[in-house]
């Protein structure tokens, strides 16, 4: 690709020294664009054929500084927004704004069996020359990597289209390259590098996400030209993760992407961990994303970015053993949807390093089968809640087919309340240790809990044996038997979540008394107290963890 020269006048540097402070620059954005130059410049002193001067001179945990030539400020740039021409196939011809067809470079016959019928059909795919970003620095740390795509890097090339770049206009840097043209991006950044150190510019939303040319005050967004500098680099940090939502109908479906942007505190530690988090990712699919990169929850992209930077940092040994609290201040998520031609942010937040809330997603990531039940769970973990919080409104809300009438939310409330008994039964009555109110509030809803889980399983094992005669020590081993017996009780708990779900207040604490307490108990003098304070002075939350038991006894 020819390269150009800027003119410049004598007091024009040839040599351009960029001194960066993690504690001077304005947001999270800008740390990880820092990170993510250091990451690029590294990459691109590894490449054959590099020229010009691009270095970094001095880094270490609070900053770094770049050394560069305009020349060197190009192939930057190039390695950056590095992109080819491929072919690409789509569903329907492709239309101009006059409704025209857009001519194709070639068509394909591609025959497609239906798995439930076996029929056969054909589609015709159109294939057009399409521009596709390389990121050669994150294709080289895709653990699906094949050389030129994988599953990772593609998630990563959608996010940069779609979001980043998703008006046409904007992508003129990679369509230039594409192409064999000469971009002017590295020159006018050029132009602007070597002005005096306050000297500001226009901040586009291309950069900085939630940036408009002017605020509602009429306040135009602008930044230092080299802290701008920066934000050509964060997507390279960012991790990106699509949000899934359950539909009415109980389905899941994909809602815009989540971008987990880490708040760097040690930029030196963090620049050499990333590439290992990177390639220690997932291989396996979920459809046509990677399974990890699917979340219930927006928030849970910040939760998961944790995870893999402590369970590498965890690897670490002797005085090198860091935590992730040492490497992040913390993780800022932005979700993000194209909606039209526009792009929509559906909300942002932000998750501090917190070690005991780490370790207690590690523990249930992939412990929960049901979306609803998982979500719900994850939620309550970032607000830091008793773990039942906000399931009355799920109980309550949706078809009983979706809850006590699916086997896996079922089972994900039996797996809960085992691990709530077991909790008890070792003295370990916390959730997520914070304030002393915070640890007696979870220490008391466990024990609820556990005490409820015992009294449903005991109404409903002696209810069988007196209306049907069945116990399962008699049935266990008889396969029809066995099935009877679910059949039955599944019933008797449906009936009584039914009943309980459309009572409130004094009318639960009745039906509760006269229905659930109806068969003896067995109860110890303590729990029937602590049974009974809760249920008259905590009557909702008793009512919702009565709901969650008999979904996980039914």
């Amino acid at each position: 690709m020819a390269r150009t020269r800027t003119n410049r006048n004598e007091a024009a540097p040839e040599v351009l020294e960029l001194h960066y402070q993690l504690a001077e620059l304005p947001s999270s954005q800008h740390r990880a664009g820092l990170a993510g130059l250091v990451l690029m410049v590294d990459w691109l002193k590894r490449q054959p054929h590099k020229q010009g001067i691009c270095e970094i001179g001095k880094l270490d945990a609070h900053g770094a500084t770049l050394r560069i030539d305009e020349l060197g400020l190009e192939e930057l740039f190039n390695e950056i927004y590095a992109a080819s021409l491929e072919e690409q196939p789509r569903n329907a011809p492709l239309k101009n704004k006059r409704k025209e067809i857009v001519p194709y470079l070639r068509t394909e016959i591609q025959k497609l069996t239906d798995s439930k019928t076996g029929k056969t059909r054909e589609k015709t795919l159109y294939f057009y020359e399409s521009t596709i970003p390389k990121g050669a620095f994150l294709l080289g740390n895709d653990p699906t990597t094949d050389g030129r795509n994988g599953c990772w890097i593609k998630l990563w090339r959608d996010v940069i289209w779609t979001i980043f770049r998703g008006v046409p206009t904007t992508r003129k840097p990679f369509e230039d390259r594409a192409e064999g043209k000469t971009p002017g991006d590295s020159a006018a950044a050029w132009r602007e590098l070597i002005r005096p150190l306050g000297y500001t510019v226009d901040l586009p939303s291309t950069y900085f996400i939630g940036a408009q040319a002017y605020n509602a005050e009429n306040v135009p967004f602008k930044d230092r030209a080299r802290f701008q500098f920066l934000l050509h680099c964060w997507p390279y940090v960012a991790q990106i993760y699509v949000p899934a939502i359950i539909n009415n109908a109980g389905e899941r479906e994909f809602v815009g992407y989540a971008l987990a942007i880490p708040d760097v505190a040690d930029l030196e530690l963090f620049c050499e961990e990333l590439p290992r988090v990177l390639r220690g990712r997932g291989k396996e699919m979920s459809g046509y994303r990677p399974r990890d990169c699917v979340v219930d929850l927006a928030v849970e992209g910040a939760l998961d970015t944790l995870r893999l930077l402590q369970e590498r940092l965890t690897q670490l040994e002797g005085e090198w053993a860091s935590s992730a609290a040492d490497v992040v201040l913390g993780i800022d998520v932005i979700h993000l949807e194209k909606q039209g031609n526009n792009v929509r942010i559906l909300g942002s937040t932000r998750v501090d390093p917190d070690a005991e809330m780490i370790d207690r997603y590690s523990q249930f990531r992939n412990s929960f089968w049901n979306p609803l039940f998982r979500r719900q769970r994850l939620v309550n973990l970032v607000k830091r809640r008793a773990w039942q919080t906000g399931f009355d409104s799920i109980l309550c809300r949706l078809p009983y087919e979706q809850t006590i009438g699916n086997t896996f939310f079922r089972r994900d409330a039996r797996e809960t309340f085992s691990d709530e008994v077991k909790l008890m039964s070792e003295g370990q009555a916390t959730e997520i240790k914070g304030t002393e109110a915070d640890t007696s509030s979870s220490a008391k809803s466990v024990t609820e809990g556990a005490l409820i889980y015992r009294l449903v399983g005991v109404y409903l094992s002696r209810k069988l044996k007196s209306k049907h005669q069945l116990e399962w020590a008699s049935v266990k081993d008889q396969p029809g038997k066995r099935a009877d017996y679910e059949e039955l009780k599944g019933k008797l708990a449906r009936e009584a979540f039914l009943a309980i779900r459309s009572r409130t207040g004094q009318d639960f604490i009745d039906y509760f008394a006269a229905t659930l307490c109806s068969v003896p108990q067995n109860m110890n003098e303590n729990d029937f107290s602590a049974l009974t304070k809760a249920l008259l002075m905590d009557t909702d939350n008793v009512r919702t963890l009565t709901m969650l038991a008999l979904s996980a006894r039914g």
